[in-house]
Order: structure tokens, then sequence, then C-alpha cells
């Protein structure tokens, strides 16, 4: 079920009805807490199912998993008593992703090494990366004192399956969302207006953005060797937008549902395309899978505070190795983060030892700035190769395309293209004041109702004009 279709409408009408007019008609406050808790389990589950009923029974068994293991953590007096069930939880999660990510990999990994012939078809369970990350949060942060066990069964399985982040994030902390399942919500606390413009926002990059630029990148990495130079760039420009269009929307749009429902959702995205090196790049793009990595996987490897930097360097690689890994079965993606994980490492090393040494006027420190955004940029549009292409000799061809002269026959830089680039530009540069207005105050900066309407207006006969009627998933459900 996609955010982007009239079946979601439908389906999110009878559950926000339900939620707050009948549900919320119950007198006694613990029953209709505990009404509602388990209402938008049976809709999440019926969510999830609505791809593939069968893998419901992963989650659920999970769930149950982690449960206990959560409750054991906490109670056990010894520590070896503590993280024998911390293990029992890694590892259930941990092989489940294995197994239903992985094993394609392995198996053709061995193939190509030993030239033998050895398969299994094995269907990945969608949004199975995102729930086993917020899984495992929760028993690490118990065993590390930092959060009590739930005592309600139902309440932490809802943590787990809460429908508008289940299958592509944002990746949802239990320490963050338990607790607001623990207050009764009221309908006249809602900020509608907030959520609309998440939702809406959401939907704009998705479908009028994200799936009408896809025209661009599709083609050169279906047929790379078909393109030249000029079309080259444009298709990874393309695809470097729709990425970013159709990932954060999915993220707003979870956001707006969410909002709608009562409940506040982390922020997924903060202008990344704004950045002007790879580390402020990072803390902008998937800010809820690249702060589960840090506070998750570089800080227990040691993260910064290490005798010797070379230990730090080797952190930041790991962690981004890993990272490219997360996002899928291919050595590509390996490749992608280990390029992530480089460009890291080159920062911090010019951070710390060269920059400071720079003095620049205000012209040059301007120019400075333009220098170091473009090149940030570069970089990574040149590994969106890696992280897009389906094998390496895709991507290699397409780098040979954009780095080599040769001959786009015929092509001109269509003005379709041009309009969405320069839709995305603007929308990053009034995005930065947007997110800051919304973080700093939860409200919307358009406060004149006149004004809102007329946004609300567009972005519905944006959608209806330009949206199409494939419905395309989004890309980060194949994660």
């Amino acid at each position: 079920m996609i955010f982007s279709t009239s079946l979601f409408l439908v389906f999110f009408t009878i559950v926000f009805v339900i939620y707050w007019f009948v549900l919320g008609s119950i007198k006694d406050d613990n029953k209709r807490l505990k009404a509602r808790i388990v209402f938008l389990l049976l809709a999440s589950y019926y969510f999830y199912m609505s791809w593939n009923p069968i893998f419901i029974l992963l989650i659920l068994f999970s769930t149950v998993v982690d449960y206990i293991a959560g409750k054991k953590i906490h109670s056990s007096e010894s520590q070896k008593q503590k993280k024998l069930f911390l293990i029992i939880s890694l590892v259930t999660n941990l092989g489940f992703l294995a197994y239903f990510k992985y094993v394609n990999f392995f198996l053709g990994t061995v193939n190509d090494v030993a030239g033998s012939n050895f398969f299994v078809d094995v269907i990945l369970p969608v949004g199975i990366s995102f729930y086993t990350f917020q899984s495992m949060c929760y028993t690490i942060d118990i065993y590390y004192g930092k959060l009590k066990p739930s005592k309600d069964f139902f309440e932490f399985s809802l943590y787990v399956t809460f429908f508008p982040q289940l299958v592509a994030g944002p990746i949802v902390r239990a320490v963050d969302f338990i607790p607001q399942l623990k207050v009764n919500q009221y309908f006249k606390n809602i900020n509608f207006q907030l959520a609309a413009n998440y939702f809406l926002l959401g939907l704009v990059k998705k479908v009028v953005i994200a799936d009408n630029i896809a025209h661009f990148s599709d083609p050169l990495f279906s047929n790379p060797d078909q393109f030249g130079t000029l079309a080259s760039w444009i298709g990874v420009m393309a695809y470097s937008i729709q990425i970013y269009c159709d990932f954060s929307g999915y993220s707003d749009m979870a956001i707006g549902v969410a909002a709608l429902l009562g409940f506040r959702l982390m922020e997924n995205f903060n202008m990344p395309y704004n950045a002007t090196d790879i580390t402020v790049f990072w803390r902008k793009w998937h800010i809820s899978l690249s702060t589960w990595l840090r506070d998750y996987l570089f800080i227990p490897l040691g993260g910064s505070r290490v005798s010797k930097k070379i230990f730090y360097y080797r952190n930041l690689m790991l962690t981004m190795l890993l990272g490219g890994l997360w996002h899928g079965a291919s050595w590509n993606f390996v490749v992608w983060g280990g390029l992530h994980g480089t460009a890291l490492i080159v920062h911090k090393l010019y951070s710390t030892k060269y920059s400071k040494n720079f003095k620049f006027s205000k012209l040059g420190a301007s120019a400075y700035t333009v220098f170091a955004w473009v090149l940030t940029m570069i970089f990574v549009m040149v590994t969106w190769v890696f992280f897009r292409a389906q094998t390496f000799g895709d991507a290699s061809q397409v780098l040979q395309n954009m780095f080599t002269l040769k001959e786009s026959v015929n092509y001109t830089i269509p003005i379709a293209f041009v309009a969405l680039l320069g839709i995305t530009v603007i929308g990053h540069f009034f995005g930065t004041k947007y997110y800051k207005e919304v973080e700093e105050k939860q409200q919307h900066m358009f406060s004149n109702p006149y004004l809102q309407g007329a946004l609300f207006g567009l972005a519905i006969f944006l959608v209806l004009l330009f949206g199409s009627d494939d419905n395309q998933a989004f890309i980060y459900f194949q994660f």
C-alpha cells in the first residue's frame, strides 16, 4: 500500500475516523488509550500484510523475542545474563536480516569465485532493514540503562510496526516513541496545518518531481552505452534529484500521517544538497540512519575517543562500509559506502590540519564556499552512480561517459529537466528557512491563511496534473 495511491487514502480515512471519533468517544482514559493502541496495531498489521501476508509472522516472532529479551535484560541481576539476552535479541534480528537480505548475495559471490551454481530464491520482506534496526536499538538501550522495558506487549508491538514509518522510516527509537503511547491524544490538539504541509510536500516531491524526473535517469542506467557525456551528466543529476525527492518525500508523508494521529516523528532530511562538505551532508541526509549508525556502531567501536587517529579513521570506514551494505546486498553498495568513508576521512584530515591555515577576504570566503559546495555535490553525484547501477560494468560505463568526451547525438537539455532541477534548487533555498521554523516553533512559516490555502491548492493541482497512473513504489522499499 503506497502513500500516493487512492487505496491508502481510503485506508487512512477509515483509520482516522475510527481512531479519533469512535475510540475517542470512550470515556475511561485508560480504556481509550488501550483501545487506540490495539486498533493502531491491527491497522499497522493490515497495512504491512497488504504487500505479503506471510511476512507478518516474521515481525511477530522478532517482536516476541525482543519483548521478552528486553524484560530479561532489565530484570537479570547478573551481567552475564543481561549480555546473554542481548545477544539472543541481536542474533535473532541480524540473523533474519542476514538470511533474507544477504543469502543470495553471498551465494552469488561464492558462485563467482568457485564457479559453482548454488541458488536460493529468497524474497526480501519489505521494510526489514528499518524495523530490524528499531527492534535492536530497543534491547541495546535497555542493556545500557537508557530505557526501561515496556510493560505492555501491544504497546511495544505498535512501536515496532507503526504503519506511517514501518517500511521506509524514519527509523524511530523506543525512547522517543513509546512515551508518546502513554499519553492520551486529543483531536483538538492536532496541528492540521503542519501535518498537511508535511504530507502535501512529500506528495509533491514523490509524484510531481521524483516520478517524472525518473524518465531522465532510468534510461541511462538501463542502457549506459547509448549515452554521451552531456546526457550521462543529466541522467546522474536527475537520479540525484529523484532519490532525494523520492525518499525525503516518503519521510515527509510519514511525518504528516503520524502527526494526524497525534504522534511526532523525527526529521529525516534537512536540505542535504546545501552541504558544503561531506560531513555536513551526512548530518542532513537520512538523519535517522546516520545517527543510528553513529550511536549504535561508530561509538561502540570507539568513535573518535581512541588512542590513535588511525583507529578513528578505521571506525569511520567500518561504519560507512556497513552503512553501504545495509542499503543492499551488492558490492556496488559496499563501494558506495567505502567512497563516502574515504571522503569523510579525507575531510577530517583536511579540516584538522589544513583548513585553519587559510585566511580569506569576504569575497574569497564566498568563492571558497561555492567551490566547496560544487566539489561536494560532484562527489555525491558520482557516488550515486554506484548506488543506482545494477552492476560494476554499468557503473563503469556511466562514469566513463561522464569523464571522457563522448558525443551525445542530437541531444539537447530537456526543458522539463531544467524545470525540475530549478524546483529542487529553489526548494532547498527556501526549505532551509522552513525547517528551521518548524524545528523551533513546530508550526509552518506561512501564517497567512490565504497564502497557505493557495499553496495547498497549488500542491493538489500539481499532483493531479503531473501525477501518473502507474503508482511507482518508493525507492527505499527495496531496502
